[in-house]
């Protein structure tokens, strides 16, 4: 009896591995390279620590299920794990957890109100989509705004891992900097115009290069 209940453990955690497997993992690395213009995307951005992400965790894998089996369907189903990913999170603009994007020729909608399944499968089998207004232009994951956004958050994470004597030493170098290139470049500009506006200063250097050609000729 044992030896059956285990093998039913077994296939049960085969099963739900290989949903998991159909469904792709997408990272700041393999986003633009997996996400194309032309391709239509379901996207869940969740969080391990997130317990609504684990309620729909088992909707999200059930709506794999029941859309691969429709015909002509070419939509695509995706986990973003925010912590590992803090670019895409930051590109996405993604303010709670769980977040249910759907994207079609780069244009971001926000799936709202699951409650089921069927919730997922029905935003794209009657084109649910088609009423939620998409992401402005400006705020879209994919315009420049965006993606200077979500690069930036990407920075913000790389440099949260260092030591905080090390951001200090950073920011102060980076403070020094912005606060005397100016000064330096404003002395200069400076130097610059009063040698240029100085006519004692101009007419002793002409007098002093005529005296060293009369000179020369002298010589010669």
């Amino acid at each position: 009896m044992r030896i059956y209940f285990s093998l039913i453990c077994i296939g049960l955690l085969a099963l739900i591995t290989l949903c998991k497997a159909s469904i792709h993992q997408l990272t700041d690395e393999n986003f633009s390279t997996l996400v194309k213009k032309e391709d239509e995307w379901l996207i869940d951005f969740y969080a391990d620590w997130c317990g609504y992400c684990k309620r729909l965790e088992p909707k999200f894998l059930a709506a794999d299920r029941l859309l691969s089996k429709i015909e002509n369907n070419n939509v695509k189903l995706g986990w973003v794990n925010i912590e590992d990913n803090p670019g895409l999170a930051a590109r996405f603009f993604i303010s709670r957890l769980p977040t249910v994007v759907h994207i079609k020729d780069h244009q971001v909608r926000i799936v709202k109100r699951i409650q089921r399944d069927a919730d997922i499968v029905n935003f794209i089998t009657f084109e649910e989509w088609r009423n939620v207004d998409p992401k402005s232009s400006l705020m879209s994951p994919f315009s420049p705004f965006g993606k200077m956004v979500g690069f930036t958050g990407k920075v913000v994470k790389k440099l949260s891992s260092y030591s905080p004597w090390t951001m200090i030493g950073i920011l102060t170098g980076f403070l020094i900097c912005a606060i005397s290139l100016p000064i330096i470049l404003t002395k200069k500009q400076q130097q610059f115009v009063k040698n240029k506006d100085d006519p004692i200063q101009n007419t002793s250097k002409k007098n002093t290069a005529l005296r060293a050609r009369n000179k020369s000729k002298r010589i010669d």
